[in-house]
């Protein structure tokens, strides 16, 4: 009970001020074959088993309760994400390194203590969330070899609470735009229509839950990694609150998280995560309102940065709109207070460490600074730029970053 007394007083904090789609069409001949290990490990085994439709219709929590009841393995479970992989990534280009024999030595030694994801498949994203052997590339060609040596907290996190990682998901170059698409790992393309874009950063993420290939898959989310990609693939994007869940990115604005097609395992999730916290949450678990239907959300089909919204954008805020006042919610139609020009004028001010950073990575391994060959014109600009910067450059960025700073003049909060 007191796990989703935490999430429902976290999702009153945390409602949308704003609701916005964005349609990208992206069409390419790139493909990516998956690393690693992809033989076939079948289990013998005379255990009952479930039809590929059930696994594929069934929530993390739904497959992990299976787990606990007997009706299916962990072993099992991870045939049918394999094979559903092997079937459609060379399509989606969703995943991009598989570690099967691994994961199904991890599922044979997995203990039952009640785990809230027993034995469930799951995906990681290729960036900022490393497991020790898997690939540790950020996208950049020139780390193309590049294994993990540790494994993060959060990824420990996810393996305690019964999660089995199966392989690693797609993502652009150093997660630094909003589509999936790098010369290392090729573009992701959308379930729905392979001729779009699934958005990104965490596109892979988003086109394996969308595809059914796994309930659950983690992405990182800055400046929408995890929730641009949502929208564009119909699946629930969620960004907690910097501070609430203890992270370990190395990215002050990145926070690790996930996407999914369900809000309870959304909920379980988010609640397992913050129970193995340092900290006992944040102080706004504890200050928010019982009846969240009392607080009104405001929303918005005006794009923040004045570029064009296709009507089927529109529409689907709409939709959405209409959704929440049938559940009694109160939504009401406002301009954003904030001003999207110099917000991403800022973000990008902060980004440009991004590009030494890339830089230092590449000379650690090759001995030598990077080209322009080596990485994307983004990253290559970001560097460039990182080199005229002030030596006051933090501050003002950071002074910058503040909400005043971004919030429109005739808009104050």
């Amino acid at each position: 009970m007191e796990t989703k007394v935490n999430f429902m007083k976290y999702l009153r904090r945390t409602i949308l001020l704003g609701v916005s789609l964005i349609l990208f069409g992206f069409t390419s001949t790139n493909s990516v074959t998956v690393r690693g290990d992809t033989s076939s490990t079948s289990i013998a085994t005379s255990a009952p088993n479930i039809s590929d439709q059930t696994y594929y219709h069934s929530s993390a929590t739904q497959l992990a309760k299976m787990v606990h009841e007997g009706k299916v393995t962990p072993q099992q479970l991870i045939e049918h994400a394999v094979a559903k992989i092997k079937t459609d990534n060379p399509q989606l280009n969703a995943v991009i390194s598989l570690r099967e024999d691994q994961a199904m030595k991890e599922a044979a030694n997995l203990k039952d203590t009640g785990q809230p994801f027993y034995g469930v498949p799951l995906l990681i994203k290729g960036l900022g969330q490393p497991l020790i052997g898997s690939s540790n590339t950020r996208g950049l060609v020139p780390l193309a070899d590049q294994k993990a040596t540790t494994t993060s907290s959060f990824v420990q996190r996810l393996q305690s609470m019964g999660f089995i990682v199966i392989g690693q998901t797609n993502f652009p170059e150093l997660g630094l735009i909003n589509i999936t698409n790098s010369a290392l790992n090729g573009v992701a393309h959308n379930p729905w229509n392979h001729a779009d874009n699934t958005g990104g950063s965490s596109g892979g993420a988003v086109a394996s839950v969308a595809d059914d290939i796994v309930p659950v898959a983690t992405g990182n989310d800055a400046g929408g990694s995890l929730r641009i990609p949502a929208s564009w693939t119909g699946v629930i994007g969620l960004k907690p609150t910097q501070g609430v869940i203890e992270g370990d990115d190395t990215t002050p604005s990145s926070v690790n998280f996930a996407d999914a097609k369900n809000i309870q395992d959304m909920q379980t999730l988010f609640n397992g995560m913050l129970a193995t916290s340092n900290h006992s949450g944040d102080a706004m678990l504890k200050t928010v309102p019982k009846n969240i239907k009392k607080i009104p959300i405001a929303y918005s089909t005006k794009s923040p940065v004045n570029t064009p919204v296709s009507k089927d954008a529109v529409n689907a805020v709409k939709q959405a709109v209409s959704f929440l006042r049938s559940k009694g919610f109160k939504v009401v139609k406002a301009n954003s207070p904030v001003d999207g020009v110099k917000l991403m004028h800022v973000y990008y001010l902060e980004s440009t460490g991004t590009g030494t950073s890339a830089n230092n990575l590449i000379k650690s391994v090759t001995g030598k600074n990077m080209t322009f060959d080596d990485v994307s014109p983004m990253t290559w600009a970001l560097y460039q730029a990182d080199q005229k910067q002030p030596t006051n450059a933090d501050v003002t960025v950071q002074n910058e970053l503040s909400l005043g700073s971004v919030l429109k003049q005739d808009n104050p909060v």
